[in-house]
C-alpha cells in the first residue's frame, strides 16, 4: 500500500510540474459556484493544488488508521485471552492427567491453579479435594470443598457425597453421619449414599439406625439379597445381646438367678417375634443359645438346638448340641438316638451320640459311636475322641493309633526327626 501511494503521488507531482511548464500559471483559469446565498471562487490552480492537499491527507489519515486499527487490539486481545485460557485449561488437563497416574502432590497444585478460570468447573475443586486427602493434607481437602460449595451451589449434593465419603475414609464417623444426615433429606434414594450410611452405622455399631434403614436398602436396591439377609441377622443377634444387657458372655455369667431369668423372658418374647428363618438359622440358633447358657438356662437351650434341628438339619448345629454341658444328658441321648433313624450315615450326629454317651459314662456305646463316625467321615474331633476314651480304658497302642490321626488332620503332624533308641537311652542310664 506504501508503495502504491508513493508511485500516486510521484504521478501528481509530475502532473503538476507539467501543467506549470505548458504555461498553466499564466492563465490558472477561473471557478464560480454559487449554491443559494452562498458562493465559492477561486482559480483552478489552487483547486488542483487543494484537492490534491487534501487527497494527501486523507490518504495519509488511512495509512495511520490502518497502522494503528482499532480491531488489530481488539484481535490482540482476544488473542491473549485465548492463550490464557489455553493455559488454564491446559493446567486442567495436566492435573486430570496427574491424578488418574496417582500423582497427587502434582495433580492439587495444577487443579488448584486453574480453579479460578471461567471455564473451571466443580471437577477441579472435587478431584484437588480427593487428591489432597490422599496426600494426607485434611486442611487443604477441607477447603477446596468449602470453595466449592461456595462457587457451585448447585452442586452440594455432590459436593457433599465426597466429603462425607472422605470423612468415612479418615475414621471421622460422627462428623460424616452429621453430613450424610443432611444429605438424606433431599438424596434419600441415591443408592451411593445409602450403603455408606450403612457402613458407617455398621462402623459405630449403632444397630437401631441400621435396623430403621434396611427399609430403603431393600427398597432401593442397594445391597443384593444375601448381603441384605446378613444385616438382618446381624441386627436381630445385637438386639438379643441388648436385651440380655451386654455382648460379652464373662458378664452374662455374673447375672443374679433373678435377673437371669427376667432376662430369659424377654429373650424368649424377643425370639418367638423372629421370623421362622432367623430360628432355624444355625448362626442365629448358636449365638441365642450361648446366650442362654450364660444365663443358666440349660433346658431353654437345648430347647432352642432341638427346634432347630427338627425344622432344618444341621451339622454343626448337632455337633454343638453334643458338647454343650446341659445336665440333661440322659434325655439329650434317647432324643439325639431318635434322630439317627433318619439319618444313620450322619458323622456329625455319630460324634455327638458319642459325647452324650460319654457324659452318661457309657464307654461301650460311646466307643461305638466314634468308630462309627470315623468309618464314615474320618474327622480330627472323632480320633480325638477315640485317642482319649482308649487311653482312659487301657487300650494304649489303639489310643496312639486314633491320637496320630487326630494330629495329621489337625495339620500338627510331627517331622520326621532323629531320635534316640530306647535300647540306647537305657544303657547311658
Amino acid at each position: 500500500m506504501i508503495k502504491l501511494y508513493i508511485f500516486s503521488l510521484l504521478v501528481i507531482v509530475l502532473a503538476l510540474l507539467v501543467s506549470l511548464y505548458l504555461g498553466f500559471p499564466a492563465d490558472p483559469g477561473y471557478l464560480l459556484i454559487s449554491f443559494g446565498k452562498y458562493t465559492f471562487e477561486t482559480s483552478l490552480f489552487a483547486l488542483l493544488v487543494a484537492v490534491t492537499l487534501i487527497y494527501l491527507l486523507v490518504k495519509l489519515l488511512l495509512i495511520v488508521f490502518a497502522w494503528v486499527n482499532p480491531w488489530h487490539l481488539i484481535r490482540f486481545g482476544r488473542s491473549y485471552n485465548q492463550q490464557r485460557k489455553s493455559k488454564k485449561r491446559s493446567n486442567t488437563v495436566e492435573g486430570l492427567l496427574y491424578f488418574t497416574r496417582g500423582n497427587w502432590d502434582s495433580s492439587y497444585k495444577l487443579l488448584t491453579r486453574s480453579s479460578n478460570d471461567a471455564d473451571a468447573s466443580v471437577v477441579n475443586y472435587l478431584a484437588a479435594a480427593y487428591a489432597a486427602y490422599q496426600n494426607d493434607d485434611r486442611d487443604a481437602w477441607v477447603k477446596s470443598l468449602e470453595k466449592a460449595e461456595v462457587e457451585y451451589p448447585a452442586a452440594r449434593s455432590t459436593i457433599n457425597s465426597l466429603k462425607a465419603q472422605l470423612l468415612f475414609k479418615s475414621d471421622q464417623l460422627e462428623q460424616c453421619v452429621a453430613v450424610l444426615q443432611q444429605l438424606k433429606n433431599s438424596s434419600l434414594n441415591d443408592s451411593s449414599l445409602l450403603n455408606l450410611l450403612k457402613e458407617v452405622y455398621l462402623r459405630l455399631q449403632d444397630w437401631d439406625q441400621l435396623e430403621k434403614l434396611i427399609p430403603a436398602l431393600e427398597k432401593n436396591a442397594a445391597v443384593d439379597g444375601d448381603e441384605l439377609e446378613r444385616i438382618r441377622i446381624r441386627v436381630f443377634m445385637e438386639k438379643l445381646y441388648s436385651i440380655a444387657g451386654t455382648s460379652s458372655l464373662d458378664r452374662l455369667n455374673n447375672d443374679s438367678e433373678d435377673d437371669s431369668k427376667s432376662t430369659a423372658a424377654k429373650l424368649n418374647k424377643c425370639w418367638k417375634k423372629a421370623p421362622a428363618r432367623f430360628r432355624e438359622d444355625e448362626r442365629v440358633v448358636k449365638h441365642y443359645s450361648e446366650i442362654l447358657l450364660g444365663l443358666k438356662q440349660n433346658e431353654e437351650a437345648a430347647k432352642v438346638i432341638e427346634s432347630a434341628l427338627s425344622k432344618h438339619w444341621s451339622d454343626n448345629l448337632v455337633i454343638r448340641y453334643g458338647e454343650m454341658e446341659l445336665g440333661i444328658y440322659q434325655k439329650q441321648l434317647l432324643l439325639a438316638e431318635s434322630w439317627l433313624k433318619d439319618r444313620p450315615g450322619n458323622a456329625a450326629l455319630l460324634l455327638s451320640l458319642g459325647r452324650l454317651s460319654l457324659r452318661c459314662e457309657l464307654w461301650g456305646k460311646a466307643k461305638a459311636y466314634f468308630e462309627t463316625s470315623i468309618s464314615i467321615d474320618a474327622t480330627a474331633q472323632a480320633h480325638g475322641e477315640l485317642a482319649r476314651l482308649l487311653k482312659s480304658m487301657g487300650e494304649d497302642e489303639a489310643s496312639e493309633i486314633h491320637r496320630e490321626a487326630y494330629i495329621t488332620l489337625l495339620g500338627s503332624h510331627l517331622a520326621d526327626l532323629p531320635l534316640p533308641k530306647k535300647a540306647a537311652v537305657l544303657a547311658e542310664d
